[in-house]
């Protein structure tokens, strides 16, 4: 009985894993999609977008999240065969070097291409994680000296501003920031 148990536990572990990796999957294919549409259409971006600069290094190694799935289960639920294994190995060791190289040389072009378009980078409004999207703005002046003090309210309300269909004006923006900053200094003393 326990040792029906021990299986049972390990099966319903091995289908969460299994859906964990396929909803990894689905939101690197979504965030390749949604840069490729970025990346065709500029106009669309009113005043600022986000660039994932990850998205099409995800997309290129989701194939190895499947193929984790695939051992996860077979390990579990019945025989991984050796050669399965050594080859699904290799594929995952090419799929790493090629999203690497494909990472540093979307580094050095994409910013090229974006700032050709007209848009500003502005690591001010930026994440520290090296995984974030870098910021891109269409107006250098939104990228305020002190947009980094509140960049993640200052982001957000770009975003309602993005949804309504407003696009700010540079005093707008700079007297949104000092207001941000106020409320900052005000919750925080």
């Amino acid at each position: 009985m326990e040792q029906g148990e021990h299986f049972e536990r390990k099966k319903a572990l091995a289908v969460f894993l299994s859906l964990i990796m396929l909803g990894a999957i689905a939101v690197s294919v979504f965030k390749a999609l949604e840069l490729f549409a970025l990346l065709n259409d500029f106009d669309s971006q009113p005043f600022y977008f986000r660039l994932p600069l990850v998205a099409f290094p995800l997309l290129i190694t989701s194939p190895m999240l499947m193929m984790l799935i695939y051992i996860v289960l077979r390990r579990h639920f019945g025989n991984l065969p050796e050669q399965h294994f050594a080859l699904w190995v290799k594929v995952s060791l090419v799929l790493l070097a090629v999203a690497f190289v494909l990472r540093i040389v979307l580094g050095f072009w994409l910013p090229g291409y974006v700032a050709a378009n007209g848009f500003t980078h502005c690591s001010k409004l930026e994440n520290p994680s090296p995984f974030a999207s870098q910021v891109w703005v269409r107006q250098p002046q939104y990228c305020h000296e002190l947009s980094y003090l509140v960049n993640v309210e200052l982001l957000e309300w770009f975003d309602e501003q993005r949804a309504v269909g407003a696009k700010p004006s540079n005093d707008e923006v700079i007297a949104q920031i000092e207001l941000f900053i106020a409320e900052h200094k005000q919750r925080y003393q």
